[in-house]
């Protein structure tokens, strides 16, 4: 297939050059090997920048010296409330996002300063900076490694690829309640939109992606902030009750605590009985749900949410999710990092450039061909960010895939999908159509619509015509 990205890090290994000398500190597959602590001693000194204003010299610690801001330091610290503001003012771009921090300003967790930095001094001295300089060595040492062109790239993929090679770690999330997702990626006040970058990277094989989280979110705005709620199954209200069940064992009768209720004392409603001891007279096998709106028992109740960004409330059947990921450097990644060999674009997945790509294909070969379009008309009573929608969806991708041949490429961009037909002529295709759209029908619970348009690839190729526009015909009529 035309947008299959090569392995962009076997090319970047290859490229990495080899080490002859025996003493070279940087592995272009394994990554970094951090010297032993004796080797970091004798360093040597540390440049360290001060942002906003130069550091006095009784807060400098032991072992550093003051650079200019036309040099490029080795840690820059932060002095002053929003100090990481000035960041890109003073640095490039990608020095910037690179050079390790220290925020030294004391207002804590949550700011953009401790967002950016690698680590904090709650109280300047020069003792706590002096150990935070030597906390960041082994990140000093990898900085030092990377290439000059790495330090001036405008390319945030390589950015992000050396931001993380230099302090050894992935791109983490990290709980944040105070916006709606629930969770930041604080590498996002450095290198906005580094989730998106990091996704571009999985598809480069530069990066990996690992499970971090699943979140429930509101098909209506988005929003992870969701209370759960029961719901009465008849008139959906909230207001329930649990009351224990009484069991009288002498005539089998059993109902809520409160029909047996006679002020203090319980007495059977069926045969009017007395119970006075637990577990002779009668017992209390469970508990069952009350409505206190309109009295409906059950022991099962509907399970709902109230969004509390749009004070919305949705069905647990309706509920969106969205699953987070870390990601971590592979080793193309790191050799990327570490060599600045320039990276591959990720090519164009489009819909418009596949099916044009295979069409070219088809037409080199002489072989006939066709392109079946398929749209599913989502149902207004249905939410479209909801999960049965996007189970719907998934199922009738997974029934596109067992109606037609395991050769035949489905391009799945719910709710379009794509039959790209190999050897099959449009003529042929549009007499089965009705077989075919029985097929895909049939098992379709929510029923949606079903729109269908087959086109050949002079249609496709001379035309050129948009997606969009293609699906708008109907059971092969002519856009």
């Amino acid at each position: 297939m035309t947008n299959v990205v090569p392995l962009a890090g076997q090319k970047i290994i290859a490229d990495a050059p080899a080490d002859t000398s025996g003493q070279t500190e940087l592995d272009p597959v394994h990554g970094w090997r951090e010297p032993p602590r004796e080797q970091r001693q004798n360093y040597g000194l540390i440049r360290l920048a001060a942002i906003p204003g130069p550091i006095g010299d009784s807060l400098l610690p032991r072992g550093t010296t003051v650079v200019q801001l036309h040099e490029t330091p080795d840690i820059l610290l932060l002095t002053e409330p929003n100090a990481s503001a000035l960041l890109m003012r003073r640095l490039g771009r990608a020095e910037a996002a690179i050079v390790p921090v220290i925020d030294a300003t004391g207002r804590g967790r949550g700011t953009n300063d401790q967002r950016r930095a690698d680590t904090t001094v709650a109280r300047p001295s020069p003792k706590a900076i002096e150990e935070a300089v030597e906390m960041l060595q082994p990140t000093v040492q990898r900085l030092r490694a990377l290439p000059r062109w790495t330090m001036e790239t405008e390319d945030p993929r390589l950015m992000l690829l050396a931001r993380l090679f230099v302090r050894d770690r992935a791109l983490a999330p990290r709980s944040e309640v105070n916006t709606r997702e629930t969770f930041v990626y604080d590498d996002d006040a450095v290198i906005p939109g580094v989730a998106a970058i990091a996704e571009q990277l999985t598809t480069l094989r530069l990066m990996e992606r690992k499970f971090a989280d699943k979140l429930a979110i509101c098909p209506h705005c988005a929003s992870a902030r969701l209370t759960v709620r029961e719901n009465c199954s008849r008139c959906g209200d909230g207001n329930i009750v649990e009351e224990p069940i009484v069991h009288h064992l002498k005539c089998a009768s059993q109902g809520p605590e409160r029909d047996f209720r006679r002020g203090t004392e319980l007495v059977c409603p069926k045969c009017l009985q007395q119970l006075n001891n637990f577990s002779v007279d009668y017992d209390r096998p469970g508990s069952i749900g009350i409505c206190q709106s309109c009295g409906h028992l059950s022991t099962e109740h509907n399970v709902g949410f109230l969004c509390l960004d749009c004070d919305t409330h949705v069905q647990a059947r309706n509920v969106d999710s969205r699953t987070i990921y870390s990601y971590h450097l592979t080793p193309a990644g790191r050799s990327a990092a570490a060599s600045a060999s320039p990276l591959p674009n990720s090519g164009d997945g489009s819909i418009g450039s596949r099916v044009r790509a295979f069409a070219k294909r088809q037409s080199a070969l002489d072989h006939p061909c066709s392109v079946l379009f398929t749209r599913l008309l989502k149902p207004d009573d249905i939410p479209e960010n909801g999960d049965a929608w996007r189970q719907t969806c998934d199922f009738f991708g997974r029934i596109m895939r067992e109606t037609f041949t395991l050769e035949t490429e489905i391009i799945e961009a719910p709710p379009l999908f794509l039959a790209l037909l190999a050897r099959d002529a449009k003529a042929d295709v549009e007499h089965y159509l009705p077989q075919i759209r029985k097929r895909l029908e049939r098992h379709l619970s929510l029923a949606p619509k079903l729109e269908l348009a087959v086109f050949s690839p002079d249609e496709l190729w001379n035309r050129r015509p948009s997606a969009e526009s293609l699906v708008r015909a109907r059971d092969g009529s002519d856009p």
